[in-house]
């Protein structure tokens, strides 16, 4: 699988919940793989990766659904620009949430990812922002 399509199926994987983006965490993954977000603590490794996505449900949200925009790949990185969407157990969306993401791979795994996003673009909107048809 080449990079490009890694980062297609980890984040398509986010639509599927938290279960499933936790598996596609931890296959993807590389052991320490750092992962920094704007306003989110940085995790090292899948694990810590992964367990961000179990505060998902205690936010009040059941999956992430991304958009994608642009995704540009050369050699070991990959970045994306795409527009995410929180999506509750209702079918009900939170955002758009745009981000710019830099990824790099070893040996197909990640190895690092830095996402930009400013996130007062989802507090200061909150349900405001909510797209209720879910689409």
């Amino acid at each position: 699988m080449i990079n490009e399509e890694v980062i297609r199926v980890v984040l398509g994987s986010w639509a599927q919940g938290a279960d499933a983006a936790k598996a596609a965490i931890r296959a993807f993954f590389a052991d320490g793989c750092m992962w920094e977000q704007a306003s989110f603590p940085t995790t090292i490794g899948p694990e810590e990766a992964a367990a961000l996505f179990d505060s998902m449900g205690q936010m009040g949200f059941s999956s992430v659904d991304v958009d994608f925009r642009n995704v540009v790949a050369a050699g070991d990185v990959v970045c994306t620009e795409r527009v995410d969407w929180l999506v509750r157990p209702d079918g009900s969306r939170v955002g758009p949430l745009p981000i710019v993401g830099v990824t790099e791979f070893r040996d197909g795994k990640i190895t690092s990812w830095r996402e930009y996003f400013d996130r007062a673009h989802l507090t200061a909107r909150g349900s405001a922002a909510s797209d209720p048809a879910g689409g």
